[in-house]
């Protein structure tokens, strides 16, 4: 789910929105975060990769307008991803578009699927099952890009640990651990949406 497309785009909003100081620190954020708040959109708009395009855009030009952005990037990513939110829903009362094309958490099945990672890695079954697939990608793509960056490529994509050691530059033993976090990030994102049925 590369953001290419919009990548220039998002450079010349920047530049032109935000005031000297504050764009070389956005485009940083946006070239470290960039993807996992493209993919949150993207799960969040049923796979529209146009719509997804333009909420992207929108969202970069929300957050270059902005007085005082979050200087940490951790908490810019968290309120980069508010500002998302906001205008996926927005979108979608505009849009007045059927209710079913919209990724809606289910609390049953994020709970089930939480229980499930408290004794496996991750379900290999609920990646096929069409239910089970939206509430992991809603839950992944809720976390920190890092965390959704390392769960795409080790159980999405297939790659093994030494590959993706070998691309960030750590020891097999590394990705092993923060592997092991992110499923833990992603076991308590799951409990959340089974709490709340936030999306």
């Amino acid at each position: 789910m590369e953001i290419a497309g919009t990548a220039s785009e998002i450079e010349q909003i920047v530049g032109t929105v935000s005031p000297c100081g504050r764009r070389d620190a956005l485009r940083q954020v946006f070239r470290s975060v960039g993807g996992g708040v493209y993919r949150f959109i993207l799960v969040r708009v049923g796979g529209d990769r146009d719509v997804a395009d333009d909420l992207l855009q929108q969202t970069c030009y929300e957050a270059a307008r902005h007085r005082r952005p979050p200087a940490d990037v951790d908490e810019c990513e968290a309120w980069l991803r508010g500002i998302a939110r906001n205008l996926v829903r927005r979108h979608w009362r505009s849009a007045r578009r059927d209710a079913g094309r919209v990724s809606i958490a289910d609390p049953a099945v994020a709970n089930r699927l939480a229980d499930d990672l408290e004794t496996r890695p991750l379900p290999v079954d609920a990646l096929v099952k069409e239910e089970w697939t939206t509430q992991l990608l809603l839950a992944v793509t809720s976390l920190a890009a890092a965390d959704q960056e390392l769960i795409f490529a080790y159980y999405f994509d297939g790659r093994p640990q030494a590959a993706i050691a070998s691309d960030l530059g750590v020891t097999d033993k590394s990705v092993e651990n923060r592997l092991y976090r992110a499923r833990g990030r992603l076991r308590e994102a799951l409990r959340h949406m089974g709490r709340s049925g936030e999306r």
